[in-house]
């Protein structure tokens, strides 16, 4: 049996259990619906978080390409991985000039320099050579400067005028530099040759003989001699 007291304070703790199981009760719907807002919110956040770190990626290559496209930069790459494909084609052929002894690099400035296979590989500036080695040089890279023109051009590239400078080459690298020209003939490519080397004149098969004007009057002529 409970007293009237005893009643009274057991209704009382019935009655505060009540009360807090409903602001339990209110504060677990309360932290349901919080609960449920930031899992939106996360997934947003998550979502332009994703949105940020490719914009960020995004920004970092148009950084680099902003670097690499600065003043000439871009230009001067273009340019150097030109020349040096040019460089290794005409260090080709003039090694088939000179048998072997001669390459041609670039140096870090973006110059030439002459290897001389024949002295254990020693660099040495271009103006050393001589003046038959350097005609051979400068064939070399005409001829790899053409054949890049021909690859790379839109129309084949069908002729190459050559003018002089056999005047300072022996008979040995004369002969090779007119076996030189007629394979580079032979790849179809039309060479012409301004010379007055009787030698180099006596090897073509075909040549324009031009007559100066005649005191009398009569102007230039121009015949044509084939072997």
């Amino acid at each position: 049996m409970l007293s009237a007291d005893e009643w009274a304070q057991t209704q009382t703790q019935l009655s505060a259990a009540k009360a807090s199981s409903e602001l339990a009760l209110e504060k677990r719907a309360q932290a349901a619906q919080g609960a449920s807002e930031l899992a939106v919110r996360h997934a947003r956040w998550s979502e332009l978080e994703a949105h940020r770190m490719e914009l960020a990626a995004q920004l970092e290559r148009l950084g680099k390409l902003q670097a690499v496209l600065k003043a000439n930069a871009f230009v001067e790459y273009l340019a150097e991985e030109q020349l040096m494909q040019v460089s290794r084609a005409a260090s080709e052929r003039l090694g088939e000039l000179t048998r072997r002894r001669y390459a041609i690099e670039v140096d870090s400035g973006g110059g030439f320099v002459i290897r001389d296979d024949a002295n254990g590989g020693v660099k040495r500036p271009v103006s050393t050579l001589s003046g038959g080695e350097t005609f051979l040089t400068s064939l070399a890279l005409a001829l790899a400067l053409s054949a890049q023109i021909q690859l790379k051009g839109e129309y084949p590239l069908e002729f190459f005028f050559l003018d002089e400078g056999f005047g300072t080459l022996d008979q040995e690298l004369l002969d090779m530099v007119i076996g030189a020209l007629e394979k580079l003939h032979m790849d179809s490519l039309a060479v012409g040759v301004i010379s007055h080397v009787p030698e180099l004149r006596a090897r073509l098969a075909r040549k324009l003989i031009v007559h100066p004007a005649e005191p009398s009057g009569r102007g230039s002529r121009i015949t044509l001699e084939e072997l």
